[in-house]
């Protein structure tokens, strides 16, 4: 055999063994996705939620419970925009049945909330380097306000 012939002879047998593996169908390994993260982050208080891009500083916040009552105050931090946070707490808390009362924009932003049980106020501080710290002051009872028709 020349060395044309097989030069074309192992040409020819790289070029099948390359097609039967092709035509196995190689798989790559299968990982799983990540879990998603959630979207909003629950507070110790009732209907008061957090986007999920910030974190709770614990070392900064207290939060007093008994069964009747819940007050207190969080300090979160995040990198997210203060008009962002503005809408969002004013779309949550109002789907939660807080009213907004009103709120203070200058340099910082105060947003003021209240419903028949309580009241809630939020302060909003853009800090360097694109970061947000926010700090909400919240007083609840738990318990059924009385009706505004029952006479004492």
């Amino acid at each position: 055999m020349s060395r044309r012939n097989l030069i074309l002879t192992w040409v020819l047998f790289l070029f099948f063994a390359g097609c039967t593996t092709l035509g196995q169908g190689h798989k790559a390994p299968v990982t799983k996705a990540p879990a998603p993260r959630p979207v909003l982050i629950t507070t110790d208080f009732p209907d008061i939620v957090l986007p999920s891009e910030m974190k709770i500083d614990q070392d900064q916040s207290l939060v007093v419970k008994t069964p009747t009552y819940v007050g207190g105050f969080l300090v979160a931090r995040g990198r997210v925009t203060a008009d962002s946070l503005i809408k969002f707490f004013e779309r949550q808390l109002a789907a939660r049945g807080w009213h907004q009362m009103g709120s203070i924009r200058y340099r910082h932003i105060l947003l003021a909330f209240r419903r028949p049980n309580g009241s809630c106020f939020i302060y909003i501080k853009e800090t360097t380097l694109g970061s947000v710290e926010i700090k909400i002051w919240a007083s609840e009872s738990l318990e059924t306000p009385p009706s505004s028709t029952t006479a004492y």
